[in-house]
């Protein structure tokens, strides 16, 4: 493990420093822990139809924080890895101490941008995204790139709240966090409100790549999409065709 985690520590540049993930990560990671909802579940679900993965599958976690999820399958089955990747070096350090915490020898941490995902991680069987299109920029961007590192047949499951003024509890704490302890303007990057989708803006984001299935459910404060890439064979049949309607 300790190689894989050295290996992670290779990408993602710089401390963001002026991140309020960042500064306040005990705070975030506090809220992951006792605040957001557990997905568990619904992942397991998902991605492979409530049953136990396969051995040997590699499941990612875009925006892991403190690695909430990456480490929950990695423990629960030892015969899978996961992979966490996300900006905060702070929220990695919490992530990789939990790994350490529960002897996880199948989990690893990357600091890198969501949005350009590093080759190291490939393979990568399935993906999961949570509440990470509250505050990214470039929502289609991220999208294509989760498409583009899954393997064919992978898939991606995605939670999203809809509540704007509950989602925004915690984001409101960090920068009035940021307003007591700082002395003078400090430029974080994060915005000062977050943007839930509605319905009709989810369903659009999720359709603007080539899935073979895309399964969309709204439940509670939160709704769900499921992306399954195409097979090889499918994508190379929807090229041929593509070609042929063009000649």
């Amino acid at each position: 493990m300790a190689s894989e985690q050295q290996a992670a520590d290779g990408f993602g540049g710089c401390c963001l420093s002026d991140s309020l993930f960042e500064r306040y990560s005990w705070f975030y990671a506090l809220c992951r822990e006792h605040l957001f909802h557990d997905h568990s579940d619904e992942i397991r679900e998902a991605l492979w139809d409530g049953r136990d993965p396969k051995a040997g599958t590699h499941l990612v976690e875009l925006g892991c924080g403190p690695g909430f999820y990456a480490c929950r399958f990695a423990e629960k089955f030892p015969e899978m890895r996961s992979t966490g990747v996300d900006l905060s070096h702070n929220l990695l350090t919490r992530a990789r101490q939990r790994a350490a915490r529960k002897r996880l020898t199948n989990c690893a941490f990357y600091n890198a941008d969501v949005h350009a995902l590093p080759a190291a991680m490939e393979p990568v069987h399935d993906i999961v995204v949570s509440r990470l299109f509250l505050i990214v920029p470039n929502r289609e961007d991220v999208l294509r790139e989760i498409f583009r590192v899954l393997r064919p047949g992978g898939r991606c499951f995605i939670a999203e709240p809809v509540s704007a003024m509950r989602t925004q509890l915690p984001l409101s704490a960090m920068w009035l966090l940021a307003k007591l302890t700082s002395f003078g303007r400090v430029p974080y990057t994060e915005p000062h409100k977050v943007k839930t989708m509605s319905a009709t803006e989810f369903d659009a984001l999720l359709h603007t790549e080539p899935w073979a299935e895309v399964q969309i459910t709204r439940r509670g404060r939160y709704q769900f999409g499921v992306c399954t890439k195409p097979m090889a064979t499918e994508a190379s049949s929807t090229a041929d065709t593509a070609e042929f309607a063009v000649a």
